[in-house]
């Protein structure tokens, strides 16, 4: 970290008025914070104040960033969001760690997943499951023109329409 380095070189006077800058700086955007850490630790307080922790030192290690002046509560509300991710990213476990019940549960929801999909593709007309299982295939909307012998005006507002009546089909499958 930069700030480590440079407050070696600080006198003691600049260090106690930089620790009473970060020190006004927390006070003021403590509900702020308090908020970012809230809606993360969806309610464990004990979770809530560890990241509150994380959230004060993260702004301490980085407070040579925030440039005086412009938008205090801006730079806080993204330095607080960015410790909070980094504290949940670093605690996820690695893929290859992922138990067998949750590979499972992924494969049974794509599984259903595709047999919800090919369901609604019964219902449309031919070209437009070719348009949707173009659009499926990560085909750029270019790419589709080209194959569809069309502009890529059409296809857009084909596309449009396809989806929105994929979306009534299944809206339509999900109430029986």
């Amino acid at each position: 970290m930069a700030l480590s380095a440079d407050i070696e070189r600080l006198t003691p006077n600049e260090l106690l008025l930089m620790q009473q800058r970060y020190e006004a700086m927390v006070r003021r955007h403590t509900g702020l914070i308090r908020r970012v850490c809230v809606l993360r630790s969806e309610g464990n307080e004990e979770l809530c104040r560890e990241l509150e922790q994380e959230v004060a030192i993260g702004l301490w290690l980085h407070l040579d960033s925030y440039v005086p002046g412009r938008a205090e509560a801006a730079w806080v509300y993204w330095r607080a969001r960015k410790v909070v991710y980094d504290y949940f990213h670093r605690r996820l476990p690695p893929p290859d760690r992922l138990s067998q019940d949750i590979a499972d549960t992924l494969a049974e929801e794509a599984s259903r997943g595709r047999e919800q999909l090919e369901e609604i593709m019964a219902y449309l007309a031919p070209d437009e499951r070719r348009l949707l299982e173009l659009r499926l295939e990560e085909e750029s909307v270019a790419e589709m023109a080209a194959k569809l012998q069309c502009s890529t005006n059409a296809v857009y507002k084909r596309l449009a329409h396809v989806i929105k009546k994929a979306r009534k089909i299944n809206e339509k499958l999900n109430r029986r």
